[in-house]
């Protein structure tokens, strides 16, 4: 069609018509106008004066109405010969020629288009089954129309309507389009390309490696690429590759020394899959998430997608790896679903418009759709933008799926890197990681009332820690190193006099008396109100350390009373293997409990009842550790 003249430009928009080089109709090409059928609007609140230029073709038989549907992008004549559907006019009486009428939907009865319009619509939820409503004029619209930037909002709508998700159904699609790998030998599966990026200090590297081993899928299918940017994870990534590298297809590691930055080290991982044609995904995962499902991978190849992550989340918190809508400038916005998809009141598999830290690309996308893409630069974004950009740009959909609890993301806002061991000061900030690694895999069963013993009348025995957890506290305090001297005269306590003194490291000499409060309330303290019914405590101390007794040094400890209303007594090694002797004898009932179990710790009244002395250790470093708890 001809350009249009400014004078039948300006007429047209009067007409509520967004006039561009296709509009409803041109004076100069057809001979006559529509514009005087359509007088101006007068006032907003009785309908849009714009429409959308941009038309959707079909064909549609007139009704008993009479009504027709045109497209701007023809000559009148031809479209009212061929009636092509247009999702900015409907045809309602009013035209000259008999039984042809024609008007423009400006209250969006029939059709919406989402330009300039996006906080007018929103979604109508009724019995199975999902509506757009236009808010500015309480319409139902039936065809929905986007283009440029509201695509995305016609991405969140598509989630919904007609009846893709309701709160009847939950998602109806879900199961569609599947890729099964029942009944697949090993040998048939896919071959995937495994890239694991290590970008900053990052806490629970050791468990990362850990989950990433109990994941369902051959290793012999599995091909690891590594991008190690932290030199103090060095020797955590070469122990790793060095204990299981062999069992995977293929190996390749940057390491620190490399020098390769993010973005660059994230398009080598694509391009090692993309130039692979025997490479069917490729599988992007952070060294911040906490992968817990260990079919997460079958899963997400089952779903069948050109770009599919799982949700993570933190930890009692909204913050998570996707984002339901962008704001104007292109960054986070919130989506009205966002809370309940992470909170999981609706579960599905939902098309967003970013996704980061763990996501499945299709091999075969990666070789044709985005076979020309460097994937991690965009302008100034930052990588994980850039990928989220550069992938909508080419018109690719990225879904998350929320169908499975397949893990959480970790918080490394506070992650302090000053210590020998710094996970152990990681109970607050990630509490459910510090859980796996440091308490007993039986202490729930203690919990429970399951595995906990009475050697001795009203002392009591259960399982607490790890041996890594006794292993790094033990090593935490060696690598401190400032042992006390073991005699009266000690400045670290008030008054600066011990009573019974003994060759220890206070917690709040390596700043960890917080962590160890913590500790001390979260698993301690439900473990004394269910020991001794009646008593509750907020796990108050003011004395909490290591000892170490040696032969040579301070073997024993004399007959005495704690300072506590209970005490806790943690062994950190094994007797037996790292020291003889050893152990603990309470005097008045004549009871010894002298084969302490590493990890396991006695707890016991302080004062009064249980007067109790260190038996002699023979021979090696024995350590434990000590609470004197609500003093």
């Amino acid at each position: 069609m001809a350009d249009i003249s400014p004078a039948s430009r300006a007429s047209l928009q009067l007409c509520g018509v967004e006039a561009e080089k296709d509009s409803l109709c041109s004076e100069s090409e057809t001979g006559w106008s529509l514009c005087p059928r359509f007088p101006a609007i007068s006032h907003q609140p009785r309908g849009h004066r714009r429409r959308a230029a941009g038309c959707t073709p079909g064909r549609r038989d007139p009704g008993p109405s009479g009504v027709f549907l045109i497209s701007p992008a023809t000559p009148l004549g031809e479209a009212l010969s061929s009636a092509r559907a247009c999702p900015c006019c409907s045809l309602v009486p009013s035209f000259p020629q008999e039984g042809i009428n024609i008007t423009l939907d400006h209250r969006c009865r029939i059709f919406q288009n989402l330009d300039g319009a996006l906080d007018e619509v929103v979604l109508k939820f009724e019995m199975g089954q999902v509506r757009a409503r236009n808010l500015a004029y309480d319409t139902l619209p039936v065809l929905i129309h986007g283009n440029g930037p509201t695509k995305l909002q016609l991405n969140y709508l598509g989630n919904y309507i007609p009846r893709f998700w309701t709160f009847e159904t939950g998602c109806a699609v879900c199961d569609e389009g599947l890729r099964s790998l029942k009944g697949i030998g090993d040998e048939a599966l896919p071959t995937v390309l495994v890239g694991v990026f290590i970008e900053q200090p990052t806490p629970f590297l050791s468990l990362f490696f850990q989950r990433l081993l109990r994941l369902h899928y051959p290793r012999k299918r599995l091909r690891l690429f590594i991008h190690s940017h932290e030199q103090q994870h060095k020797t955590q990534v070469e122990q790793f590759l060095a204990e299981h590298g062999s069992k995977y297809q293929s190996v390749k590691l940057l390491g620190p020394e490399v020098r390769v930055a993010n973005a660059d080290a994230r398009n080598m991982g694509v391009d090692l899959c993309r130039q692979d044609r025997g490479c069917t995904y490729y599988f992007s995962v952070d060294a911040d998430v906490a992968l817990m499902e260990p079919k997460t991978l079958q899963l997400l190849i089952e779903q069948n997608k050109n770009v599919i992550g799982p949700l993570m989340t933190r930890h009692g918190r909204l913050w998570s790896n996707f984002w339901g809508a962008l704001s104007a400038d292109g960054y986070y916005a919130r989506s009205e679903d966002y809370v309940d998809i992470v909170q999981g009141r609706r579960v599905g598999v939902w098309n967003v418009p970013y996704i980061s830290n763990i996501y499945l690309i299709k091999g075969s996308a990666l070789r044709a759709e985005l076979q020309e893409m460097d994937l991690f630069h965009h302008g100034k974004l930052d990588p994980d933008m850039a990928f989220c950009a550069n992938i909508r740009q080419q018109d690719v959909f990225l879904f998350l799926t929320n169908r499975h609890a397949f893990g959480h993301l970790l918080s490394l806002d506070s992650y302090q890197t000053t210590h020998l061991h710094n996970d152990l000061w990681e109970v607050f900030s990630n509490p459910e990681d510090w859980k796996e690694k440091y308490i007993h895999e039986n202490y729930t069963k203690a919990l429970a009332g399951k595995m906990v013993e009475m050697p001795c009348p009203d002392v009591y025995w259960f399982p607490i820690f790890t041996e890594t957890a006794c292993d790094e506290l033990v090593e935490e305090m060696e690598h401190y190193g400032q042992w006390s001297l073991g005699d009266n005269k000690d400045n670290r306590i008030q008054g600066g006099y011990e009573n019974v003194p003994t060759i220890d490291i206070h917690m709040n000499q390596i700043n960890f008396e917080r962590e160890w409060h913590k500790f001390l309330v979260e698993y301690i303290a439900p473990m004394t109100e269910k020991l001794y019914p009646g008593y509750y405590t907020r796990a108050q101390f003011d004395l909490a350390f290591v000892v170490r007794y040696k032969p040579d040094e301070q073997p024993s400890l004399m007959p005495h009373h704690d300072a506590s209303t209970f005490t806790i007594n943690i062994a950190l090694n094994r007797v037996g293997v790292d020291y003889e002797g050893g152990g603990c004898r309470f005097l008045r009932y004549n009871c010894s409990v002298r084969a302490p179990r590493k990890g396991w710790t006695l707890m016991h009244p302080g004062r009064l009842t249980h007067y109790h002395e260190g038996l002699p250790t023979t021979k090696g470093t024995r350590y434990i550790a000590v609470s004197f708890v609500d003093p």
